[in-house]
């Protein structure tokens, strides 16, 4: 056969294998794939360890999240469905801490106290210190006469020392106060802090001019925002200023008020700290929140390691309340908010 292809002038055939099939595929593959492997085999050093220091700089707060958050926040959950005996240790009693929770506040009259007190403190804050910290920032932003002085001085909460915040207001109260009274009314008072009768409400004022820094902060910048253009248009058809506020500004900042409103009410039962700071633990029940009961327990050197199932049931008990809460204010302020923005 290969005598007649010779004879014709034609090449012989060449036969192929199997073997020879695979070393195509494999080049085909190689030359396919080469430019892949390029980049990673020109990675130097340099970049290498940049890589590397990103890595772990991002490994920290994942860390810092599965140890603190989840973990402990686990465990306090956990901890709520156990009881602690010095000889047997932690055992499993499931709803029995809850049940020992929800009967003290039906029946405990100063769990009953520090509960309406988180409430005042709370809705007082929300309705009168957000509403004035609103007019106050509109009136900074339309800068109006001595509205910087008023900027200053609402800030002063933020900017300065909580411990000289305290300080400062403590000397108005015990020692302002009554010497005022006394000077003008002929009338010797005992100090807004010492007196029983007033004691909450000292706290309830220092609780709203406290907060009120921050507010004006963020509603201040979300009033810078909004377009002149709209502002100016305004002006043309005669618009007042009341008017101006509730039609233009605040539609324009109700997000920035939806935020900063249900986060305030997220801490309805624990920030209410003002307590410790002037009473240290030596309040009275008058003025007692769910906060402060909360740090009492806990501080209490009576308090043993037995105490802590308790305390993790009561804590769970307030997220289970303020939680749904939180989420049932949000989504009405958002159905209730403007449309169409």
């Amino acid at each position: 056969m290969l005598k007649n292809e010779k004879e014709s002038g034609g090449k012989p055939k060449k036969q192929f294998s199997i073997g020879d099939a695979i070393y195509g595929v494999r080049v085909k593959l190689h030359e396919k794939f080469a430019d892949r492997r390029k980049p990673c085999a020109r990675l130097n050093a340099k970049e290498r360890n940049r890589k590397i220091f990103y890595y772990v700089m991002f490994a920290f707060p994942i860390l810092q999240f599965l140890i603190f958050y989840i973990g402990v926040n686990l465990n306090s959950i956990l901890l709520a469905f156990k009881s602690y005996d010095y000889q047997s240790g932690y055992t499993f009693v499931w709803f029995d801490n809850f049940k020992q929770v929800i009967s003290d506040i039906v029946r405990l009259d100063y769990m009953k106290l520090a509960i309406r007190n988180s409430l005042l403190l709370s809705a007082i804050n929300l309705g009168i210190g957000m509403t004035f910290s609103l007019l106050f920032s509109f009136y900074i932003y339309k800068k109006k006469f001595l509205s910087e002085t008023f900027r200053v001085f609402l800030f002063l909460p933020v900017i300065v020392s909580s411990l000289a915040l305290v300080i400062v207001y403590r000397y108005f109260c015990e020692i302002a106060v009554p010497n005022i009274c006394e000077l003008v009314f002929h009338k010797q008072i005992d100090g807004l802090l010492t007196n029983y009768d007033t004691q909450l409400g000292a706290i309830i004022v220092f609780n709203v001019f406290a907060g009120f820094g921050i507010q004006i902060l963020m509603y201040s910048s979300a009033m810078s925002g909004i377009p002149e253009s709209v502002v100016e248009a305004a002006k043309i058809d005669g618009i007042t200023p009341l008017r101006e506020f509730f039609s233009i500004t605040l539609p324009l900042i109700y997000p920035t008020f939806v935020t900063f409103f249900v986060v305030t009410f997220a801490g309805i039962f624990t920030n209410q700290m003002h307590v410790f700071s002037f009473f240290g633990d030596k309040a009275e029940y008058n003025v007692y929140t769910v906060g402060y009961f909360l740090y009492r327990q806990i501080s209490d050197v009576n308090t043993g390691i037995s105490e802590y199932p308790y305390l993790s049931a009561f804590g769970l008990v307030l997220t289970l309340i303020s939680v749904p809460m939180t989420l049932l204010v949000k989504k009405g302020l958002e159905a209730a908010g403007p449309k169409g923005e």
